[in-house]
């Protein structure tokens, strides 16, 4: 599975000039999600991750190799939730390895793809509200002062997120990436990782056999790419 694999390169070459902080998973006390998002209201809010004006990046992309992903893990570039004092810009990227007959073809990997990215929406963690924009693509939090307290970290987030993204049968690994440093170049990542989208929506387009006019459309050359690569996933070709 080759199509995102632009992405991965593109965030390991942006990231080696930073601080890369591994992160522990903290199993002996998970952090706890509810059903729904609940809303955090201004007096109770610490900071926000990626308010107003501020970067606030959420991509994810796809592969079957193992180099890329060996195993689950949780990296941080910049301050951890606890030693944030302010709002501050946010990225927060998903790199999920997948068992590439199980995602299937055609139509059924379109869907698979959509699935996976989806469970976000099924993220609650207490204390972190999340506002998500399907459209922009921006992912933006709002932290608890209670939650602070408590002591929240991006390894209690993080592991929320692996283990929803893992209970889609067809995701193996999951390396989430989330970013808050002032100096990280957030609109190189946003245009690295705006790739993987336009990779998605062309199996979209392709699989819906769209009647459109090819030489204006913006994801002429994508669609062209994603062809070549997926040519056996498409008998017409």
């Amino acid at each position: 599975m080759k199509l995102y694999d632009e992405c991965f390169n593109g965030v390991g070459k942006i990231i080696e000039s930073h601080c890369v902080k591994k992160l522990e998973f903290n199993n002996s006390s998970p952090w706890k999600s509810s059903d729904k998002n609940r809303i955090i209201f201004q007096n109770d809010t610490a900071y926000e991750l990626g308010s107003g004006t501020l970067p606030a990046v959420s991509s994810v992309a796809f592969t079957d190799r193992k180099d890329y992903i060996p195993g689950d893990e949780i990296l941080l570039i910049g301050d951890d939730l606890c030693n944030i004092k302010a709002d501050s810009p946010f990225a927060r990227i998903a790199l999920i390895r997948v068992n590439e007959k199980e995602m299937g073809t055609g139509e059924k990997l379109y869907q698979t793809i959509r699935k996976i990215e989806y469970a976000r929406y099924h993220i609650n963690p207490e204390g972190y509200m999340m506002r998500i924009s399907a459209f922009t693509h921006r992912e933006a939090a709002r932290v608890s002062k209670q939650a602070i307290k408590n002591g929240i970290s991006f390894s209690d987030i993080g592991k929320l997120f692996i283990e929803e993204y893992k209970k889609q049968p067809q995701v193996e690994a999951v390396k989430l990436l989330f970013v808050t440093a002032k100096n990280f170049p957030y609109e190189t990542l946003e245009a690295i990782m705006q790739k993987s989208e336009n990779i998605t929506t062309a199996l979209d387009h392709i699989m819906k056999d769209i009647n459109m006019n090819c030489s204006t459309c913006s994801l002429k050359t994508v669609c062209e790419e994603v062809e070549a690569l997926c040519e056996k996933d498409f008998k017409r070709y």
